[in-house]
């Protein structure tokens, strides 16, 4: 295995970023241009709860969810009915999958 085929932290920052877009690991993977196997490596990490990737996945992730949600409050403190019906669809959404990775960790 050659040193462009280890995965080190270089690419923390755009998994974060990417996380918030709600891209794929595949899709992550493909845009940072890496080597199969080091597409595997980082695929891995991600999965592994406490890997800086993972947690700047998940964080970016959050945090992409968190933008839409206060736009979509915003819109909803005007009365934009359609804003307040799809803020609480994502409210309801959001606690099903929360409670899914808790328990059975998907």
């Amino acid at each position: 295995m050659t040193s462009k085929d280890m995965i080190g932290d270089e690419y923390v920052q755009q998994v974060r970023t990417f996380g918030a877009l709600d891209y794929t690991p595949q899709r992550i993977c493909r845009l940072l241009g890496l080597s199969k196997t080091a597409s595997i490596q980082l695929m891995l990490r991600l999965e592994i709860p406490g890997d800086v990737y993972h947690d700047a996945y998940r964080q970016g992730h959050a945090l992409g969810e968190y933008n839409i949600d206060a736009e979509l409050a915003k819109k909803a403190e005007t009365g934009d009915v359609d804003a307040i019906t799809l803020l609480e669809e994502r409210k309801n959404e959001r606690r099903e999958r929360d409670l899914r990775y808790e328990l059975f960790g998907i």
